[in-house]
């Protein structure tokens, strides 16, 4: 393999490598393969924990909403802070929501260590995802940059058409706890690999602030939404609560938008949308969050409804898993 590549425009004459390569990728496999793992393995974990199906349900989606909510924030942030802190920052998370995640025993308490890995194990992802990619167009350029761009695909999308089988296999042989032992291992060895590696940062903008107001809007109305979707049956959804949730989205939504449209330093730039490329790449990344969401409900469909086992359930993802490992370089030649 190419262990060199030439230097993009970054100041510090650092040309990327695959040892760098290799302990960013492993960061994205910690939430791709391992984290979303809970797609599959939710039912074994609610039974040896004790825990509804709905707080399940919640346990499982926190990771990916703290993600969604985090990820654009800490993209900025790895930019002006440094994209290596912030993509060891993410390491640090993962190891710890991970060990939340594995070491939770069942009861209340074992409930609460639960609900807080998956969002911990959330914010690793919202670090790593962007920091990383940063890195990549930081200190590789041209056929590398290509190749790496390529390899972290793999380890992203393929690591979630993978997770599924992964996880089946692994509830089925050593137990689901591993899953989360083994991606702090794995977290271990990223960060060892990443070590070494020169800062890298964007160039400083004139009159910058943190857009504090537009982050809490987003987050308000997050936070009202997925508790409406995941709640909404066990409050009532004629319930005071539940009314009140949606105001609470209406509101801050409505605000977020407001915030963002008069911010010439927002987190989120409205402007972007303009790009029918950018619109059409955004659309296309949701649809396929959209069908790994679905997952969630069809393979806890065919476990508690059908008797399968986690790995017969996971080896109907097989198809998901081929199609999208395969796409990732019939893009590449479309791109």
């Amino acid at each position: 393999m190419n262990a060199t590549a030439k230097p993009a425009a970054t100041g510090t004459g650092y040309q990327g490598n695959d040892r760098l390569l290799f302990g960013m990728i492993l960061g994205v496999v910690t939430f791709w393969l391992f984290a979303q793992t809970t797609l599959n393995i939710a039912p074994d974990m609610q039974r040896d924990l004790g825990i509804g199906a709905g707080t399940m349900n919640n346990a499982v989606a926190m990771a990916a909403l703290f993600s969604g909510i985090f990820i654009v924030v800490m993209g900025g942030l790895a930019d002006r802070l440094g994209r290596l802190r912030i993509l060891r920052m993410g390491f640090a998370f993962g190891i710890v929501g991970s060990l939340l995640v594995g070491l939770a025993p069942a009861g209340a308490a074992g409930t609460a260590m639960l609900l807080v890995g998956r969002a911990v194990q959330g914010l690793s992802a919202a670090c790593i995802m962007p920091a990383s990619l940063s890195l990549v167009k930081a200190y590789w350029d041209g056929p590398a940059r290509q190749r790496a761009v390529s390899l972290w695909s793999i380890g992203s999308w393929g690591g979630s058409g993978l997770a599924a089988l992964f996880g089946g296999y692994m509830a089925q042989t050593l137990g689901w706890r591993w899953i989360f032992f083994l991606s702090v291992a794995v977290s271990v060895l990223g960060l060892a690999l990443v070590r070494g590696a020169p800062e890298s940062k964007a160039p400083a903008v004139a009159g910058y602030r943190f857009d504090l107001s537009g982050v809490i809007a987003f987050m308000v109305a997050m936070l009202a939404l997925q508790v409406v979707v995941t709640q909404g049956s066990t409050l009532g959804w004629g319930s005071p609560v539940v009314i009140g949730l949606v105001l609470a989205f209406v509101v801050a939504a409505v605000a977020f938008f407001r915030i963002e449209a008069g911010n010439a330093h927002g987190f989120v730039d409205f402007r972007l949308f303009r790009n029918p490329v950018y619109t059409g790449a955004t659309i296309s990344n949701f649809l396929v969050n959209a069908s790994v969401g679905m997952q969630l409900v069809s393979l806890q469909l065919v476990q508690m409804g059908g008797g399968l086992s986690a790995q017969q359930a996971g080896l109907l993802t097989l198809g998901y898993a081929i199609a999208i490992i395969a796409f990732i370089r019939v893009g590449e030649k479309l791109l």
